[in-house]
């Protein structure tokens, strides 16, 4: 193995050199997505990006024979691939619609087997066989999305699934999770199914044995409370876990170990700092951490699927952190070894072979999009099979400096800087903040970004922050930028921004800031509040009026929505008017951009259109991009490239190379 990775870590370890690199390359769709290995490890199923098209190949895994594939049809991709057993694949598509420019997943379930053969439609609105006078079950159509929860290892014929079925809304079908799922066994070669039982709360998730015996639910109600309940069996009554432990914390199964008395939860530590994974024993009724050197919120875990034992836990405070659990796997000390062999990078064991004798491994970093390897544990031998974004190359693009500081009020933020490559050290670069979307699902991680990558490529500097509100440290974290989406958390952007600056490397007059979503807000209620420190500010797919998240969005269809809004905006109008970025157009001295997809439901384009109506009537000039197939951010590469030639050309003219 050793001798097999001497030339991809010269490559990681070689000093990065300047290069103008293509625009294009950094904004096209990754080409190879994700692989698979069948049970019996002799073949791998690859869902590959070809002329545009997202299909199935299925290769021989001892040398990469091909052997077949799936096309998919005109426009559409296929999003996700499974194996159900060693010769059959299930796969899902998304449907490429007029009006939009992104695939739309439909809730279709197909299956073939390797060969090409007993290909067939399984599931979805369109799969119905048709009227018949026989007795025999026809395979029906369905309205709804469905999930696998067991492949039922004693039964080579069918699947479990549960089925949450559609709400018809202002003349449309939606995925609301509004009505009570269903769970079934679907069966894999001729797609009849049999209803075994219906879940009685809306939108609930369910978790099952690798025998099909249904023993958790979890379910939110219109408040956003989360319950989960378990059982014995089938046949008794459902029980309140998080009552039954007297615990104020809210725990979720994600392991059912089927060979003891353990289940495996994730939740809070009871100080609501870190998410962790739980072992639960159902005989001793004790609760126990699984990882105990967590500093920020468990990422990630695999599992040995032998025995159940938890392998390693990640965890990103600043770049990628492993933590090993207690127990007997020898996974432990293969893992370990990887991330030895692979400099540090993010190791992950993706599927493995039934007998654990080859694992297929994905390594990648904030300079590598995404490798796989398919690792034999006998020979201890790593055999590269692809990477993703292969026409970029490592040595090109620049890390990603991964910092934290301390608020005025005394918070630590973390993020990350990535410098682009400079001509000497003293060099002082302009600077872009791009502020990342949710905001509180999601934070920015030590990973490949291209959109980073792009900008650094351009010559400028990188700032990503994980204000306050930002998920990944902890609940208590993620609450403090609850009614805050105007106040502090855009507090922590602007004081990250000036501790940024006053580190000396960048240009001070040159600072612009960019973000989609409520990154597109941030942008420019950052320039609201901060008129001096930003020459320019770009808004992307942005929320401007928070009013509208309640006359407007997609975000109060859903359940739990409107309850969801009350909590992280408030409801105080006083208040949504003072951190709506609309209402404050005369504070901007920044020149500003704005962006906007005419499809978008969850941001509709009225708060672009109004946003740039109330900068004009204060005589500001606002360039503004429309994109009439796009929805909530630009899918198609073409959109995509017109897009993004744009925000570098309005960067280089007010920060950059043509600026005064």
């Amino acid at each position: 193995m050793k001798q097999h990775l001497c030339i991809l870590l010269l490559i990681f370890c070689t000093s990065s050199f300047s290069q103008d690199i293509p625009l294009y390359d950094f904004i096209r769709h990754g080409d190879y997505l994700d692989m698979k290995l069948s049970p019996d490890g002799k073949h791998l199923l690859a869902r590959v990006r070809v002329d545009g098209k997202i299909g199935v190949l299925f290769l021989r895994s001892k040398d990469m024979a091909y052997i077949g594939g799936v096309r998919p049809r005109e426009g559409d991709e296929i999003h996700s691939a499974q194996w159900i057993n060693n010769e059959r694949v299930i796969y899902q598509y998304a449907e490429q619609r007029m009006r939009l420019d992104r695939p739309v997943a439909t809730g279709e379930i197909f299956a073939t087997n390797i060969d090409g053969s007993q290909a067939e439609f399984l599931y979805g609105y369109r799969a119905s066989e048709g009227p018949s006078s026989s007795r025999i079950k026809k395979r029906e159509s369905t309205r709804a999305t469905p999930y696998i929860i067991s492949q039922l290892e004693d039964d080579d014929d069918h699947i479990l699934i549960i089925e949450h079925p559609w709400t018809l809304k202002n003349n449309q079908l939606w995925d609301l999770r509004l009505k009570a799922p269903v769970i079934s066994k679907l069966n894999i070669y001729n797609g009849r199914k049999r209803k075994i039982q219906t879940i009685s709360h809306p939108g609930a998730t369910v978790l099952a044995t690798s025998k099909g015996e249904v023993k958790f639910m979890t379910w939110s109600d219109e408040n956003n409370n989360i319950f989960t309940a378990y059982r014995e069996n089938s046949k008794s009554a459902w029980k309140d876990f998080n009552l039954s432990l007297n615990a104020k914390r809210k725990f979720i199964p994600v392991v059912v170990d089927d060979t003891s008395d353990n289940i495996y939860f994730k939740g809070y530590n009871e100080a609501l700092t870190i998410l962790n994974l739980y072992k639960y024993n159902t005989q001793s009724k004790q609760l126990t951490e699984v990882f105990s050197d967590l500093t920020t919120d468990l990422t990630i875990w695999s599992f040995d699927h032998l025995n159940y034992q938890p392998i390693v836990g990640v965890s990103q405070p600043d770049k990628t952190s492993y933590h090993y659990a207690e127990g007997t796997s020898p996974k432990v000390k293969i893992h370990k070894m990887l991330v030895e062999a692979f400099n540090h990078q993010t190791v992950l064991i993706t599927s493995q072979s039934k007998t654990s004798k080859l694992m297929l491994v994905h390594v990648s970093s904030d300079i590598n999009p995404g490798e796989f390897y398919l690792f034999n544990t006998e020979t201890m031998d790593a055999k590269f099979l692809w990477a993703n974004r292969s026409w970029l190359d490592p040595r090109q693009l620049q890390p990603k400096q991964a910092f934290s500081f301390l608020t005025k009020d005394k918070i630590k933020i973390h993020g990350y800087l990535t410098m682009p490559a400079k001509s000497n050290d003293t060099e002082k670069v302009p600077l872009v903040v791009k502020v990342h979307g949710g905001p509180h699902q999601t934070r920015d991680y030590w990973e490949f970004d291209g959109e980073v990558q792009l900008l650094a490529n351009k010559g400028y500097a990188v700032l990503e922050v994980n204000y306050r509100g930002s998920a990944g440290y902890g609940k208590v974290f993620e609450k403090r930028g609850y009614l805050e989406w105007g106040g502090t958390m855009i507090d922590d952007i602007i004081e990250a921004t000036q501790h940024t600056i006053s580190q000396g490397a960048i240009q001070a007059d040159k600072v612009c800031i960019y973000g989609g979503s409520y990154g597109g807000y941030a942008a420019l209620m950052s320039a609201v509040r901060a008129p001096d420190l930003f020459k320019c500010t770009i808004g992307y797919v942005g929320i401007y009026n928070l009013h509208y998240a309640y006359s407007e969005s997609d975000t109060m269809l859903s359940l739990g929505g409107e309850a969801y809004l009350q909590k992280v905006l408030g409801t105080d109008k006083a208040l949504l008017d003072e951190f709506s970025p609309v209402n404050h157009v005369d504070k901007i001295k920044a020149k500003v951009l704005l962006i906007h997809g005419e499809k978008d439901t969850r941001v509709p384009v009225i708060n672009a259109l109004k946003m740039r109506e109330k900068l004009q009537e204060v005589g500001k000039e606002v360039p503004y991009i429309s994109f009439k197939k796009s929805g909530h951010g630009v899918y198609d590469e073409e959109g995509r490239k017109q897009l993004y030639e744009a925000v570098i050309d309005f960067l280089d003219t007010n920060i950059g190379a043509k600026s005064n």
